[in-house]
């Protein structure tokens, strides 16, 4: 079956308000979220001005949820770092460097001129210049009713050989992203993690963690990169997995509340610190299980991590955190220093 392809342009102009009214969306699962340095984006705004071809934008055309809208939602696939430098430089969030003065046609003089944009944000330019960049066009291929199977093989074609990381390959190609995706939309990792790392979708490899060490014996658990990405690949997580992972999320983020409002925000940071969250899993879904009181759980938490000297209170623990950490060796001797920190407190 063909896919449902049509073809439309837009202007800067566009581009800026549908980003604003959130009609572009830039949250496409498959959508990497690698950032252009400024001088990429200085660039782009150069050959805009200059007259430089622009490569097309490739987007997924989806109905909004309200059953009373008739409007449509752009998620960008393809063409992210484009639209957001065009909408962005429009608001005047940064300026133009590293480039020499442009030579363009002014239409109200009818003459040759020349102007240094260097240092220059979008308000501070002249305005032949100004309505250059506005009327700016830019072709979009958008496709309408892909499937998530479709989406997905969509992006891996159209990012044949490009520089993709083994992170985008994986996401690309994991079997389960929308459900991953979903658990990982926790307030938890907005807490956690910055908006860079959960824009490049590093919470679906976190979920996959806590998954492993909810359904896995800590014996074959490995979080190295040659065992995680094809556990990220192929991992489906039922319903009831699901549930339970949340659970354990909001759990955790709870007693992250209780740290805060002891004042013990060093071991607040350590709490959420991947390393030691995933090593915790077992242990908060056990303090779940037993009833144990969120405030009491805390408790234990502050006195293992309430450190002055090294990670914790704990000398195995620690020396399990010096390096190769993702390694199962290193994973069950963290386990171990817990179980018997959590056994002894508990008691």
């Amino acid at each position: 079956m063909s896919l449902n392809r049509s073809t439309i342009t837009w202007n800067s102009r566009q581009i800026y308000n549908m980003v604003r009214t959130g009609v572009i969306d830039f949250s496409a699962v498959v959508q990497r979220s690698f950032v252009w340095e400024k001088k990429r984006r200085s660039a782009l705004i150069e050959s805009i001005i200059i007259g430089y071809p622009v490569p097309a934008v490739f987007a997924k055309r989806q109905k909004e949820n309200d059953p009373g809208s008739n409007a449509s939602v752009y998620f960008i696939m393809d063409g992210k770092q484009r639209l957001s430098t065009i909408s962005s430089y429009l608001e005047d969030e940064f300026t133009l460097s590293d480039l020499p003065p442009v030579h363009y046609h002014n239409v109200e003089t009818n003459t040759e001129e020349e102007f240094d944009i260097s240092g220059k944000k979008f308000s501070e330019l002249p305005d032949s210049l100004k309505d250059i960049i506005n009327t700016f066009s830019i072709n979009v291929e958008y496709f309408d009713d892909l499937t998530d199977e479709e989406e997905k093989e969509l992006f891996k074609r159209l990012n044949a050989g490009k520089p993709l990381s083994a992170k985008n390959r994986t996401i690309a190609s994991c079997k389960d992203i929308y459900r991953l995706i979903e658990v990982g939309e926790h307030e938890l990792f907005k807490e956690m993690l910055t908006e860079r790392a959960r824009g490049n979708k590093s919470q679906v490899a976190i979920v996959v963690k806590f998954w492993c060490m909810l359904n896995r014996n800590i014996s074959e658990v490995s979080f190295e990169s040659r065992i995680l990405n094809p556990l990220v690949e192929n991992t489906e997580i039922s319903e009831e997995e699901k549930n339970e992972i949340v659970r354990v999320l909001d759990y955790a983020h709870e007693v992250h509340e209780k740290l805060l409002e002891r004042k013990l925000k060093k071991v607040a940071k350590k709490f959420y610190k991947e390393t030691h969250l995933v090593s915790l899993v077992p242990y908060l879904n056990a303090g779940i299980n037993s009833g144990i009181d969120v405030e009491k759980f805390a408790d234990w938490v502050e006195e293992v991590f309430d450190s002055e000297n090294g990670v914790t209170t704990l000398p195995a623990y620690n020396d399990a955190t010096l390096s190769g950490v993702a390694k199962n060796s290193k994973i069950i001797e963290r386990d171990n220093a817990l179980s018997i920190s959590y056994n002894e407190f508990f008691a």
